[in-house]
C-alpha cells in the first residue's frame, strides 16, 4: 500500500506538473504569439511610415575639371572614386554619391544660393588643418575655435565650399542650407519628405545674442542644417560676405542639386504633384547617369533630385 501511495503522489505530482507548466507553456506560446503579431503589425505600420522618408542619394555638381574633383575629394576628404551605374565617373561617400556634370566655364559660386555648403567630420582639425595647408588645399576660412570645436572651409576646384569640423570622423556630414523661414523651410522637408527636425518650431531669437536661427533634420547620416540667411547688418561672425536679402537658385550654380532616392518614384511622384509641390523635371530616364528621376525645387530655390534607387548598403550589392 505504501509503494501504492508513493506511486500515487508520484502520479500526482506528474499531472499537477503537467497540468500546471503545460498550462504556462501553452499560455506562454500563446504570449509569444500575440507579441509577435504586435511587433510585426507593429513593424509594418513603422514600414509603412518609413515608406515615404527616402534615403539621401547624392550631392551634384557643376565641374571644370572632373579629374581635380577626383583628385581633390579622395586625397582631402576620403572619398571614393566609383563608376556610377556603370556610366559616370563619381564619387562614393559612405551611403551617398558626389555626381556632377562637365561644363565648359565655372559655374557661379558665390554663396547667394540656399546651399551654403556641404561638410565633412574631423578628428583632430587644428591637425588637419596644418596638413591641408602643407598639401595644397585652398583655405576659404581660416582655422578658428568654436567652443569645445575646431572649424574651418576649404574651397573645391569649382569654389564650392567644404567644411570641416570637429566631429570624431572623417566621414562626409552635413549639408548646409540657408533659409529665409527656418521653420518654413524644415517644415517643407518633414510635410514632403518626412525627414522630422529636430525641434518642431523654433522662434525667431534676437540674433545680437545668438549664432544664428537654425534648426537640423536629418537623413541617413547626413545631417540638414538649416540657418536663417544673414540678411541684417553688422554679419554674423559666421559670414563674410555682403548680407544675403534673398536666395538665388541652385540650379547651374557650382553645387547644383542635392537628391533623395525612394524604391519606387511613380508613387512620390503622384503624392508629391498633389501635395502641390513645384514640379521641374517630371519622371525621365537619364542617359548620362542610367538612373530615373524626377526634379522638384525646394524651399528657398534649391533644387531637388528624386533618384529611383534601393537604398545603400542594399543597393550597392544587388
Amino acid at each position: 500500500m505504501i509503494l501504492n501511495a508513493k506511486a500515487l503522489r508520484r502520479k500526482e505530482k506528474v499531472s499537477i506538473s503537467r497540468f500546471f507548466f503545460g498550462s504556462f507553456c501553452s499560455k506562454k506560446k500563446e504570449r509569444s504569439s500575440a507579441l509577435l503579431a504586435v511587433a510585426l503589425v507593429l513593424a509594418s505600420c513603422a514600414l509603412a511610415q518609413d515608406a515615404r522618408k527616402p534615403a539621401f542619394h547624392h550631392v551634384h555638381l557643376n565641374v571644370v575639371d572632373a579629374e581635380a574633383t577626383k583628385v581633390h575629394y579622395q586625397k582631402f576628404h576620403g572619398a571614393v572614386p566609383v563608376r556610377y551605374a556603370g556610366v559616370a565617373d563619381a564619387l562614393f561617400t559612405e551611403r551617398s554619391f558626389i555626381l556632377w556634370d562637365t561644363v565648359d566655364s565655372p559655374a557661379p559660386s558665390a554663396l547667394e544660393s540656399g546651399i551654403w555648403h556641404i561638410g565633412w567630420g574631423g578628428r583632430d582639425v587644428p591637425s588637419e588643418y596644418e596638413w591641408f595647408k602643407a598639401n595644397g588645399a585652398d583655405i576659404h576660412t581660416h582655422l578658428y575655435a568654436l567652443g569645445d570645436i575646431h572649424v574651418t572651409y576649404l574651397n573645391g576646384p569649382d569654389k564650392e565650399v567644404i567644411e570641416v569640423n570637429t566631429m570624431g570622423h572623417n566621414r562626409f556630414a552635413h549639408v548646409h542650407l540657408l533659409a529665409k523661414d527656418v521653420n518654413a523651410t524644415t517644415d517643407w522637408y518633414a510635410k514632403h519628405l518626412g525627414l522630422a527636425p529636430r525641434r518642431a518650431h523654433i522662434p525667431k531669437p534676437d540674433l545680437t545674442k545668438v549664432r544664428a536661427w537654425s534648426n537640423v533634420f536629418r537623413c541617413d547620416n547626413v545631417l540638414f542644417i538649416v540657418y536663417g540667411i544673414p540678411d541684417y547688418t553688422p554679419s554674423p561672425p559666421w559670414w563674410q560676405d555682403a548680407p544675403l536679402k534673398e536666395t538665388k537658385p541652385t540650379k547651374g550654380r557650382a553645387i547644383d542639386h542635392i537628391a533623395f532616392s525612394y524604391r519606387d518614384i511613380e508613387p512620390e511622384f503622384e503624392r508629391l504633384k498633389k501635395e502641390g509641390v513645384t514640379i521641374v523635371e517630371p519622371i525621365a530616364h537619364r542617359p548620362a547617369f542610367n538612373h530615373k528621376s524626377f526634379f522638384i525645387e525646394g524651399p528657398d530655390k534649391v533644387l531637388i533630385e528624386i533618384v529611383e534607387a534601393k537604398p545603400i548598403p542594399e543597393g550597392i550589392w544587388e
